[in-house]
């Protein structure tokens, strides 16, 4: 406990929905009344033009970003890394890659940048689209590569058929990222 509340609000939040998730529900009734409530500070509002939470809340799930964790620990530095990555692709288009051994954290992290509001504002204006590739066979990379070209053509005036093969799918993606989302 003593290491937690040298900690910010977060691994307190944390440590109780472990708590709460993992059984220990009696545990987690004594500290319930000790949880810190979810800062605002660094949220926008839409009063003022910015991205207000729900707002980014949608655009991060329509993009398929997965949600924080119920057991999250957050690692500031690791997550301002990848911001600064992102922050340095500017205008130009570009990838950051995020690896790592699995199960160390790239997905939870580089969601978490992602969770910026002025990062999406500036950078990302039209939303982030987010694919989890993996181990794949080649049935299975079909179907995440139609799905990709589904939500990126979803606002197209001309319905589309999926694509029937993966290298009709990389042709259509293709040109979709460099005809309609450079970034």
């Amino acid at each position: 406990i003593n290491i937690i509340l040298t900690k910010d609000n977060n691994s307190y939040r944390s440590f109780y929905n472990a708590l709460l998730h993992e059984g220990y529900r009696d545990l987690a009734s004594l500290l319930q009344d000790g949880i810190p409530p979810v800062s605002s500070g660094n949220r926008k509002s839409s009063m003022d033009g910015m991205t207000s939470y729900g707002q980014l809340k949608t655009i991060l799930c329509e993009g398929g970003v997965p949600q924080r964790p119920v057991v999250f620990v957050t690692r500031p530095k690791l997550v301002d890394a990848i911001k600064k990555k992102l922050y340095c692709l500017g205008s130009d288009p570009g990838w950051v890659t995020v690896y790592g051994m699995a199960g160390c954290g790239k997905t939870v992290l580089t969601a978490e940048a992602l969770r910026d509001p002025q990062l999406l504002e500036d950078y990302f204006p039209g939303g982030v689209h987010w694919i989890s590739v993996g181990k794949q066979d080649k049935a299975g990379l079909l179907i995440k590569l139609q799905n990709l070209c589904s939500r990126l053509e979803h606002d197209s005036t001309l319905s589309q058929r999926p694509p029937l093969n993966i290298e009709e799918a990389k042709d259509r993606l293709r040109l979709l990222m460099l005809r309609k989302y450079p970034r």
